[in-house]
């Protein structure tokens, strides 16, 4: 009987030992239950935030390609005016070198035109002076002749009183005007045959 007591004793004493590791253990789980808890509920927490923050991201990416896309048509836009712009500017090049060669060429002829002016002048001046020299002449030409038609009419008038009782006067005047009209004047030598042929005296 004392050999069994001791026995339950023994078992019970087991049993308490099993029963305070149980516990203990328990405790243990509890408490590395509770850090899972705590470790879990932190994932949790950490899990929504980076799903809001992946939520935001999707949104900041949705605005960002957006405004690629904004940043492509305006670049597209820019890309064809600056075609357009350089299409004119080689159009205005072309036609300031088309200008920049007629204004060339007009400053050219400019030039020609300015040399063969003076050049034209130059004739000009030379002729006006030649005619002026010509004129001149003429006017000494003219004032000689008109001296001697004058000095002619003195003699004509001075002979006529001489002749209009000589012999031969009649004929001596149509010898005299057809001389005038032939040759417009009646030199001395003439004058003095016509009388020495007429026997006048």
């Amino acid at each position: 009987m004392r050999s069994k007591i001791n026995n339950l004793e023994k078992q019970l004493a087991q049993k308490t030992k099993d029963l305070e590791k149980t516990s203990n253990e328990l405790k243990t789980n509890k408490e590395k239950l509770h850090e899972a808890e705590k470790k879990r509920s932190e994932l949790s927490e950490n899990k929504t935030s980076m799903e809001k923050s992946f939520e935001r991201i999707k949104e900041e990416k949705l605005y960002v390609d957006a405004e690629i896309n904004k940043l492509r048509t305006i670049k597209k836009d820019l890309e064809t005016k600056l075609s357009e712009a350089n299409s004119k500017i080689t159009e205005i090049d072309d036609k300031i070198k088309i200008s920049s060669q007629k204004i060339e060429d007009l400053e050219k002829e400019k030039k020609n035109f300015k040399i063969n002016l003076e050049k034209e002048k130059d004739t000009i001046k030379a002729e006006l002076n030649q005619r002026e020299n010509e004129i001149e002449t003429l006017k000494e030409e003219k004032e000689a002749n008109l001296k001697e038609i004058n000095e002619l009419k003195i003699k004509v008038e001075s002979f006529e009183q001489t002749i209009s009782e000589a012999k031969g006067a009649p004929q001596l005047m149509d010898e005299i005007k057809d001389i005038m009209v032939h040759k417009g004047f009646l030199s001395d030598k003439e004058f003095e045959d016509l009388l020495e042929r007429l026997e006048i005296e």
